[in-house]
């Protein structure tokens, strides 16, 4: 089923169309031209216009309006950020735990819920976007558009006597192809052999990038991402690459261990001067919290857990304590102590 789902998706993307299958005869909506892209955006700035002399709320001014009616307020941006960050780490879970089964099954569950909650709290911001000036813009937008890009199976334009254009625009809007979808064709056969035979010809889909439709566009990007996974020295096992969860844990990973490097090299440049650079400790002022957490990262392990021990320390105290009352400094004076102790021995014999 997945194969016929995915030719079915491919053939959509190739011929530029989606196939409206509500009755008898069928017909197609294509993606639009660019100059019907080109023109509608003189329809959305005429229906801007006409909303706005006719009072409509702008985007902006529902936010008071939504946090009157509790239908949002900052804490749900706070809540999706905090529900972002709790999926970024059950992605890296699922590609760490990839090779277990029962719990790569757990984690996908804990996934499917995050992501549910977190469009709850996404959407919650967008609720009343439909009533204003924006939205009622990109409403006659859309409209106008599908008006312009219904054709028969002859390829001659539909007059609109069976459906209504929002209907038909309701349908296109229920059938988007999903990221998962894209994913789907974007590694697998028989787009992957077209991909890199079309790459070799200069051209993938046999035109111009300019004149390529959303979809072709949406299906090149990941045909590229898939092609910098391969080509990786350290790309994941190829089921790991069929699973959408385990190859975002996978990327997370990536990009976390670029950042750390690239942080070391900044830090590293912050200390280049050669007196600095032989220090036994160097003091970095942070401009804010993100710096601070920046540079603390490049430090080694050994050297993070001293900073730490130090915080307790002064934390459990209770009192202002001196430099030398610190663990790793007592342990620093006791060693050069016998170190002092065994040279003088050494010296008197």
């Amino acid at each position: 089923m997945d194969n016929i789902l995915n030719e079915k998706t491919l053939c959509r993307i190739l011929q530029g169309r989606l196939r409206c299958s509500l009755g008898d005869p069928a017909l197609y909506i294509y993606e639009p031209t660019k100059e019907i892209l080109e023109e509608s955006f003189d329809v959305y700035d005429q229906a801007y216009k006409e909303a706005y002399f006719k009072g409509v709320y702008l985007k902006d001014e529902l936010l008071p309006i939504l946090m009157e009616n509790n239908l949002w307020t900052p804490y749900d941006d706070q809540e999706a950020e905090k529900i972002e960050k709790q999926i970024e780490e059950h992605k890296i879970k699922a590609f760490e735990f990839f090779y277990k089964t029962r719990d790569l099954a757990n984690i996908k569950m804990v996934l499917r819920f995050l992501e549910k909650d977190l469009l709850k709290y996404k959407s919650k911001k967008h609720t009343l976007d439909h009533i204003s000036c924006e939205g009622v813009a990109s409403f006659a937008r859309s409209i106008w558009i599908i008006s312009k890009t219904v054709y028969n199976v002859d390829k001659t334009p539909y007059e609109w006597s069976r459906h209504s254009i929002s209907s038909l625009m309701d349908y296109y809007n229920s059938n988007q192809i999903s990221s998962t979808q894209f994913r789907s064709v974007a590694r697998t056969e028989p787009w992957r052999s077209m991909w890199t035979i079309g790459k070799k010809q200069g051209n993938a889909f046999g035109k111009p990038a300019s004149e390529l439709t959303k979809d072709q566009i949406s299906l090149s990007s990941y045909s590229c991402m898939y092609d910098n996974v391969y080509e990786s020295s350290e790309a994941p096992d190829e089921k790991v690459i069929e699973d959408d969860d385990c190859l975002d844990g996978w990327f997370i990973n990536q990009r976390r261990e670029y950042d750390k490097q690239k942080k070391k090299r900044q830090t590293e440049d912050m200390i280049k001067n050669p007196k600095i650079a032989n220090s036994q400790e160097i003091f970095l002022v942070a401009k804010d919290q993100e710096e601070a957490n920046r540079i603390f990262d490049v430090n080694h392990p050994a050297v993070r857990n001293i900073i730490k021990d130090r915080q307790n320390t002064i934390q459990n105290a209770g009192k202002q304590i001196k430099f030398t009352e610190l663990n790793d400094i007592k342990q620093d004076i006791a060693m050069d102590s016998m170190q002092a102790a065994k040279s003088k021995i050494k010296g008197m014999r």
